[in-house]
Formats: structure tokens, sequence, C-alpha cells
């Protein structure tokens, strides 16, 4: 009843523009950091990969602060409009995610990511804020479809933001108003 053709994912994947659905891999890779005496110690941390191919990487956001606060870029702080992003590179020969060569903290991640040059690094950046905020991070390479689609995310999630909280705002009214008709009372302090 149902058929498929195949289709290399590599050839699919090369070939596409910006991505309409994305499936999600959950992976444990290591985040070298800093202790609180200063020694280098390696972080078993979960992380979301995407398909082969895909540039994307979803972390946690206890890695995403620790790399943001680890950040040289002095635009990145809490009061500035930078601070909804940081740059990172990608080292593909040792598939790590840092600042610098030898910078901590970094990410490495378990699968090749697409090279976008013939050269080793590939320009990144970690999004601090968007649709995932608050749940995840996002890691994309630059100039990617996947950096298309987490802009994309960031800017409807900034777009939904304010319908949101008034959906909220009106979920709680209808609840105010359903128990004052049953009955309920409500009680106020």
């Amino acid at each position: 009843m149902f058929r498929s053709t195949s289709r290399s994912f590599v050839s699919f994947y090369r070939t596409r523009s910006t991505p309409i659905a994305r499936y999600f891999h959950r992976v444990t890779t290591d985040f070298v950091t800093h202790d609180t005496r200063g020694n280098l110690i390696t972080k078993k941390v979960p992380v979301i990969i995407g398909n082969p191919g895909e540039a994307y990487l979803l972390i946690d956001t206890g890695v995403g602060s620790e790399l943001r606060a680890a950040s040289p870029d002095e635009s990145v702080s809490p009061t500035s409009g930078a601070y909804e992003r940081c740059k990172l590179t990608f080292f593909h020969d040792s598939l790590y995610f840092a600042f610098g060569s030898l910078s901590y903290p970094g990410l490495y991640v378990p699968n090749q990511i697409p090279r976008q040059k013939e050269s080793n690094t590939s320009p990144a950046t970690l999004f601090l804020s968007g649709f995932l905020s608050g749940k995840m991070h996002e890691i994309v390479l630059d100039g990617t479809p996947d950096a298309e689609f987490a802009e994309m995310a960031r800017a409807t999630g900034q777009d939904l933001a304010g319908p949101l909280e008034q959906l909220k705002d009106m979920r709680y009214m209808r609840s105010v108003a359903f128990s004052s008709k049953s009955g309920l009372g409500i009680v106020s302090s």
C-alpha cells in the first residue's frame, strides 16, 4: 500500500534549500570546560543533531550559557542586543566548536558537519534566544540552509511572543469566567 523511493541522504541534503522539517537524533558528546578551580574537565552532555549533511546542533541552555560567558566578543553581554547570538568556529578535522583552535570551553560533535569551503574551519553561530529559548540553544554553521532556518525560527518566535501572551491571558480569563458561572466562587486576597 505504501511505497517509498530510496534516495541518498547526502545528495538530498546537499542540494536542499531551506529545510521545512527537521529530524532530531539524541546523542551524548563531550563538553570541555574549566571547573571552579580553573582545571580542564570533560563533561558528557546530551545534544540533538540532524541527519547527515545537516549543519545544526541543539544544546542544553547550561552549555550555551557557559559558551556565551567565555566569549571573547565584548559585545556579547546581557545588556546588548548581541546577547541573542554568539560567534563560534567549527573545526572540521577535530569536530570541535569553540572560539579558537585551543580555546575552552568547547563542544565536540559526534558526526562530521559539511564543509562550506575547503578550509578546516567554518564560522558558526550560537543562538541564545528564539523559538527554542529557555529550552535549548542552537548552533548552526553560517551560510547554510540550517542557518537560514534558525533565523526564520527566531523571527517567528519573536513575532509570536505577543499573540501567545494574549492567548494565555484569554485562557486565564475564560477559566475565571467559567469558575464564576459554575458557582465555584473565586476568592480574592
